[in-house]
Order: structure tokens, then sequence, then C-alpha cells
């Protein structure tokens, strides 16, 4: 193959040589490749590093920031840790919670829940989460008795009157005296029947959330400490966590605390939210006894 140089010299580049020529090329450019992956991938870790630091010393703000930085450049992030499993998703929500941002911090606990069910941490915040969400505020504008009565003898027809009670609200149970005086005002069973299921979603709604909370939190708890037990006991690592049983002393704590018949949950909180700092700081805690350990060893 002929080629002329720009100083009107010639020369010859044989095949062989160049297809030298095109792997190196692509060489280069795989080269190239890796280190703009790599360079992403040190990014991420950085941001995600700062954001975790931020967390732990208590700026929700600064953290969430990191954390979402994190989420938007690899939304499929996890952070192991010893016993730990966390998405960027947990930390995102951890630091929601941490703010006092509540429906925010259980649709990012949800997100990472559904990435990985054994993230028992997003459990724990999960849970947290449902105990400190407010209830659904009762309808203060619910109809009375008096006044689905009043409707009903005013000619509107039952299945109207379900209806604008379903939208309303309704703030009375259906004792028989009242059922009675609203089969009498012209009430058929469906009315009747709406009432009942409309004043069971009420209270339903507002049990079911404690109810959940309280679910998630005895999962995350028995989760943890499986997870922590199993990690002491089989790895080489695991000598360097917990080491005086604090953590597991703890968790044992809250999930008497669960299995009480009165559940005191300010106290159940404070043992959630004080156990998941400690694990938080364990992670560090294992890791600076780790490499103290390895410095004492005898060089081979």
């Amino acid at each position: 193959m002929r080629r002329t140089s720009g100083f009107g010299l010639s020369f010859t580049l044989t095949a062989p040589i160049l297809l030298v020529h095109m792997k190196t090329k692509r060489l280069f450019a795989a080269v190239a490749l890796l280190a703009l992956c790599a360079c992403a991938g040190f990014e991420t870790a950085g941001e995600f590093t700062r954001g975790r630091s931020a967390l732990v010393r208590g700026d929700p703000n600064t953290a969430l920031a990191n954390f979402q930085s994190v989420a938007s450049a690899d939304p499929q992030f996890v952070a192991r840790n010893g016993p730990l499993w966390e998405s960027i998703w947990t930390y995102i929500g951890r630091a929601h919670y941490q703010a006092g941002k509540y429906p925010e911090a259980k649709d990012a606990l949800e997100k990472a829940l559904a990435q990985h069910k054994g993230d028992h941490m997003a459990r724990l915040y999960l849970g947290l989460t449902l105990a400190r969400l407010p209830a659904a505020p009762a309808k203060a504008t619910g109809f009375s008795v008096q006044d689905i009565t009043f409707a009903l003898r005013e000619g509107i027809e039952p299945e109207r009157v379900a209806a604008l009670a379903r939208e309303r609200g309704v703030a009375f149970d259906l004792s028989r005296e009242s059922e009675t005086q609203l089969r009498k005002a012209g009430a058929d069973a469906r009315l009747l029947d709406e009432i009942k299921k409309i004043r069971a979603e009420a209270s339903g709604d507002r049990e079911t959330q404690t109810s959940r909370g309280a679910k998630e939190l005895a999962a995350a708890l028995a989760g943890l400490r499986d997870n922590l037990d199993s990690f002491i006991a089989t790895t080489a690592q695991g000598r360097f966590w917990d080491p005086g049983g604090e953590l597991r002393k703890e968790i044992r704590s809250g999930i008497a605390l669960l299995s009480g018949r009165d559940q005191e949950w300010k106290k159940i909180i404070a043992n959630g939210e004080s156990l998941g700092q400690k694990l938080e700081e364990e992670i560090d805690k294992a890791r600076d006894d780790e490499a103290k350990s390895r410095q004492r060893e005898p060089a081979r």
C-alpha cells in the first residue's frame, strides 16, 4: 500500500503493519474507555463516602445531595459492609428520615426493598418511618346520622346518598338505633352496607399503618440479628464486629419492646434510631480495628 507524506517523501505501509496499527488504536480506545469508567466509578464512590460521612455526623441535607448524585449515576449502587447490605435508596430514605421528611423517606425505602428484600437497614427505617408518619386525619365534615336521615327524607335516592357518603365520609358508627332510624327514613341494604364499609376503612387506615410499622421493625431486627450472628461466627472479619455484644443486646431489647402487650412507641422508635446509628458507626469501628490488627501482625 503506497502512501505519500506531506513533505513529498514516499513510503510503503504493508498490510501486517496496518493491522498492528489498527489493533493499537483499538487498544488505546479500550484503555481510554476503561479509564473513563474508572474515573466515573471513583467519582461515584467519592460522592457516596461524602454523603455517608454527612449522614453519620447528622447533616441530612448535605448527605441527601450526595446520595441523589450517586443514584443519578448508578441507581443500582449498593454498599456492602460486613453483615450490612444497603442500597443507595436506603441511604436516600435515611437522609429524608433524618430530615423529618417521612413521606419521601417511605418512597425511597420501599424502592430499596423492591430492589433487595434482604436490605434490613431499609426495612428498619421503613418501620420507623411508618411509626412516625402522621395518621390520615379523620374527616371532620363527615355525614352525621341526622344528615343522612334528612337527605333520604328529602327524596334523595339511597344510591346517591351512598356516593356522597363515600366522598365526604361518615362521622358515626352504625348502631342498632341509628340503623333503625335510617331504615325508617328510606335507607336500603346497599346504603347501610356502604356506611359500614366506609367506617371500617377509616378505622383500618388508622390501625394498619402502625401495625405495618411494627411488622417491618420486627422483621428488620430479626434479620439484622441473624446476619450479625452469622457474620461474626463464619467470617474472618466477624471478630471485629460488635466485640462487646452491645449491638446484639440492643437488637434483643428492640424485639422485646415490640413483643410486649402494650407497645411503647416512644421507646421502640428511640431503640430503632439508636440501633441504626450505631450499626452505621460500627462499619468504621470494625474497619479501623481490622486495620490496626493487620499493623500489629509480624511481617512475613
